[in-house]
């Protein structure tokens, strides 16, 4: 295999796993009346309880102002409360209303079933992947 088809392969296999992924997510996120993103959102906050706009958008990859329109959208849907953080009050905090994490436990359910197929894999293959896949980000990062 040549350079290019190498390089090639690599990124096909890498857009074809997160196409996948990403249209489960969407389909998930359709029954559960969320969008992606907003689906995101409460799974970091459940990892993060109490993040700050900026916390969450660095997790995300989103900029600050497409952040505070996701959070405004899930504090109106009552998923999600804003408070002014015990350390500093001139930061605001989210975290998950008790519907928030309902609805995350929901999601959870759903995404667990869709993924089940991957138990099936198995940990030496899973700990090689990863392996694999430092590898790459780590060349990658070097340029």
């Amino acid at each position: 295999m040549g350079e290019y088809e190498k390089i090639h392969q690599i990124m096909k296999s890498f857009k074809e796993v997160n196409r996948a992924l990403y249209y489960m997510l969407l389909e998930e996120s359709d029954e559960l009346n969320l969008t992606v993103i907003q689906f995101q959102v409460l799974n970091a906050l459940d990892q993060t309880p109490n993040a700050s706009l900026g916390q969450l958008s660095e997790e995300l990859l989103v900029g600050n102002s497409t952040m505070s329109g996701i959070v405004e959208r899930l504090v109106k849907a009552g998923l999600i409360v804003r408070e002014r953080s015990e350390n500093d009050r001139r930061t605001l905090t989210m975290r998950l209303t008790p519907e928030g994490n309902k609805k995350k436990e929901e999601a959870y359910e759903l995404l667990t079933e869709r993924l089940s197929g991957l138990r099936e894999i198995s940990d030496e293959d899973i700990k090689f992947l990863l392996k694999v896949h430092q590898e790459i980000l780590d060349k990658l990062k070097r340029g």
